[in-house]
């Protein structure tokens, strides 16, 4: 705003600038100062001259250098006296106010750069209290203030210091904080700088439906389970009819497709259903934008029409990216049918797609307002799947529950085979698996949703899993996205032990019980060429290797700076241990070492 005088600078003539002309100006005044000092030392002491002062006011120009401005410092000697030690003591305060100037000069600006001397055309008092008020606010160095943003009169306000708030203004957690811009300069001195303080919350449901009952039309959950019960949100939604754009895999479609349109009719929702074939190969930007089509051709409301993905976890990732998108961001549901998408992709924030050869590189965090849970869906999958979905939760095993380890080495085969039917009615091993998993999971998830934190137990099985699973991708040793993951534990398992981290004994113990879940841990496709540049890959885009390993059954760290010879040995010995030949191998020589 241009108001009142402008701030005209005029610089040193000699040409020279910023810090060394300053750093001249400050030693200039100091050796002054210390002349002065010895002057009115020997002058009042020895030649008794000095003359009172009589209590005249003397003007004290201080050049700052603290956002380019002069203040006038009105300094009253008082009653002056023929007293040497009086005199003496007057000389000492006029000293003391040059030394402020001078530690003024010392300050640094909030640029924490030194800026030019300036001077101003006319002096501060001849400007405005409020002018005055205002820039030398801009120029205050401040800590940030939390809930700085006040809102009444339906209008959000700054609220400064001494501000009048009504007491029923709504306060926000964030902040909008104002300074002075480090890149002002002469042409424009008011040139000034924002930093706004957003605090982000995302709340999402997780909620497990007893097996079987999700498609069932007396269960509201797939209309109305995104919303707390009892919450107000919930109790609005029942006054109203209902809508919903459901998108599906066209596999799912064909098991499920008429029990899914069955239940949105006997509810009485309005609805449409969309049916595309959500596989690895497809997982692109142009499948993501042919949910978005489908979302403008319904016109679906963005607060209270959640989009409804039902799938594993190509199709629940693809439509998130779509939510994400569309209108910047639209609600939708997760309705995983797989048990790798069971407790992956479902309780995460993360959603994508492939790009440029690689896995999920175009992506946002957005969580859906919901995932509904219901294992009934495992019961059309091939035991290779759920094996494949096994292998997720032996991640979380491995890295974070001794329990969960001792579930999955015990029951391992059969929940692959039995595709988590419990055996009788007191059996709880595989509900208490998948319910261990989703929470460890959600544990380390929750705190780091965005991953601001690149150091994540969570990546264990994926530095340098992702790049094997693209590269077998479409070959005759094709893996499944948990069979790429096993591998990837399987040869950090061995590197744990190479590092001493865990004992041998624990090791086998944990290739053991990878096994036992019906998953490889070895795969021809991982070449020690393949595996530099997954390690490479790794690095650069984790700022580091931050490699979770085991440090015992249920425990686990980030280990960085491990050596190149650590990790080709580790390989070399993770090829002896987990090859199909070598596992034979292996296993003779423990019998014989037994016997």
């Amino acid at each position: 705003r241009q108001r009142g005088p402008q701030l005209a600078p005029s610089f040193s003539s000699d040409g020279r600038k910023g810090p060394q002309r300053a750093m001249q100006v400050q030693l200039s005044t100091l050796m002054l100062c210390v002349v002065a000092l010895v002057l009115a030392t020997f002058l009042s002491t020895s030649l008794g001259f000095l003359q009172p002062l009589r209590g005249e006011s003397h003007d004290a120009t201080v050049r700052s250098l603290r956002g380019h401005r002069v203040e006038t410092l009105r300094v009253d000697l008082g009653q002056a006296t023929t007293e040497p030690s009086i005199s003496l003591a007057a000389v000492a305060g006029l000293l003391a106010v040059s030394a402020a100037a001078l530690c003024a000069c010392n300050a640094r600006p909030l640029s924490k750069q030194l800026c030019r001397v300036v001077r101003l055309q006319q002096p501060m008092d001849k400007f405005s209290q409020n002018e005055t008020s205002e820039l030398l606010g801009m120029l205050k160095t401040r800590r940030p203030e939390c809930r700085n943003l006040a809102q009444y009169d339906d209008t959000w306000h700054i609220v400064k210091e001494n501000d009048s708030v009504p007491p029923s203004a709504k306060w926000s957690d964030c902040s909008v904080e104002r300074s002075m811009s480090e890149y002002a300069n002469h042409a424009d001195l008011g040139a000034r700088a924002w930093m706004s303080h957003s605090v982000i919350s995302f709340d999402y449901r997780v909620v497990e439906v007893p097996r079987g009952n999700l498609l069932d039309p007396s269960c509201d959950a797939m209309i109305l389970g995104h919303l707390p019960r009892g919450s107000e949100e919930r109790w609005l939604a029942e006054q109203r009819p209902q809508r919903r754009l459901i998108v599906i895999d066209e596999t799912v479609h064909k098991l499920y497709g008429d029990r899914v349109r069955a239940y949105f009719e006997s509810r009485k929702v309005q609805h449409e259903i969309l049916v595309l074939p959500m596989v690895e190969e497809n997982k692109s930007m142009e499948l993501t934008l042919e949910v978005a089509k489908k979302m403008k051709e319904f016109n679906i409301d963005r607060r209270t029409e959640p989009v409804i993905a039902i799938g594993g976890g190509v199709c629940l990732d693809v439509v998130g990216l779509a939510s994400a998108l569309f209108r910047r961001r639209t609600p939708y549901i997760r309705v995983p049918t797989t048990a790798l998408s069971y407790v992956d992709a479902s309780v995460g924030a993360k959603n994508g797609c492939n790009f440029g050869g690689s896995k999920n590189r175009l992506g946002t965090y957005v969580p859906p307002c919901a995932a509904l849970l219901d294992c009934a869906f495992f019961a059309t999958q091939e035991s290779r799947d759920v094996a494949n979905g096994i292998a997720e939760m032996a991640k979380m095993a491995i890295m974070k529950s001794e329990e969960l380890f001792c579930l999955l080495e015990e029951h391992g085969p059969r929940l692959a085979t039995d595709k988590f039917m419990p055996s009788s009615d007191v059996d709880g091993a595989p509900a208490r698996v998948l319910r261990l998993s989703i929470e460890k999971m959600l544990e380390e998830l929750a705190p780091n949703l965005w991953e601001h934190s690149l150091e994540r137990l969570v990546d264990f099985g994926h530095c340098v899993g992702q790049d094997l699973e693209m590269a077998a991708l479409g070959t005759e040793h094709e893996l499944m996205h948990g069979e790429s993951v096993a591998c990837d534990m399987a040869y950090m398992t061995v590197l744990a032990q190479q590092l001493s981290l865990i004992t041998v004994e624990e090791r086998d113990r944990t290739l053991k019980m990878l096994r036992r879940c019906q998953v490889p841990v070895w795969s021809p496709v991982m070449t020690y060429e393949l595996f530099v540049e997954a390690v490479a890959n790794r690095v650069k885009n984790s700022m580091g290797q931050n490699f979770p390993l085991a440090v015992g059954i249920g425990k686990a760290r980030i280990v960085n700076d491990i050596s190149d010879e650590d990790l080709k040995q580790a390989f070399i010995r993770w090829q002896e241990l987990c090859t199909p030949n070598a596992m034979a191998n292996h296993s003779e020589v423990r019998v014989h070492a037994t016997a």
